[in-house]
């Protein structure tokens, strides 16, 4: 479900990597009057994403929010899957052996794979291990193909308007954590031009829907 703010008439899509855990941790706050804090509770581990569920757009309560402001924000993809990386493969070890031996049984894939192996195979990581596929699905399945669906996208680089609009709209002053920023930065530019082009096939929808955006 999309963050839904129904006193405000407004629906945030959230889109994995690309800040959706502190703009949810955001918006917990806007809707709760505190901050929201991960706890356990009867052994039971409870974090924002719990509570805020990343849907597909296919998945997505549509009548509840027809008349909503909708928002979202977009990254573009090469990026997003450089943050997925880092974050989950590298900083979480997802694809450790530790972590993932029962996932990757079988498959042939190798454990902690480098940069490159990991975009060569990623259609492979993606179908075996399910927090993988979540971070690196392109936008379009979690946003549509129809951009006029949204009020505005806000680039990555506009987050501080995003902040500014839903301040506004929610007549709150609450500001955006940082939050998921485990794994070492890697920029576009240190990509080798097959791993680029892999990528851009991979995420050619995402391109071709977003353009001008991105």
């Amino acid at each position: 479900m999309a963050v839904i703010l129904d006193q405000h008439q407004l629906a945030y899509f959230a889109v994995p990597k690309t800040a959706c855990t502190s703009i949810k941790t955001m918006f917990f706050e806007i809707e709760n009057g505190f901050a929201f804090h991960d706890f356990r509770a009867s052994g039971r581990y409870w974090w924002i994403h719990h509570f805020y569920k990343t849907l597909l757009f296919e998945r997505q309560n549509h009548a509840r929010i027809a008349n909503h402001h909708r928002i979202a924000v977009v990254r573009d993809p090469i990026q997003r899957l450089l943050s997925c990386y880092s974050n989950r493969v590298l900083h979480h070890k997802e694809l450790s052996q530790a972590n993932a031996q029962a996932q990757l049984r079988g498959t042939g894939l190798p454990f902690d794979p480098s940069l490159r192996s990991f975009v060569s195979n990623l259609r492979g990581y993606m179908a075996a291990v399910e927090s993988i596929n979540h971070h690196a699905r392109p936008m379009v399945d979690y946003l549509g193909r129809d951009t006029g669906y949204f009020a505005r996208l806000y680039r990555m680089s506009e987050l501080d308007a995003f902040v500014a609009d839903v301040s506004a709209a929610t007549r709150t002053q609450v500001g955006l954590p940082r939050l998921q920023t485990g794994g070492p930065r890697i920029e576009v530019d240190t990509l080798s031009r097959e791993v680029v082009i892999m990528l851009r096939e991979f995420y050619a929808e995402d391109y071709e829907v977003f353009t001008g955006l991105l």
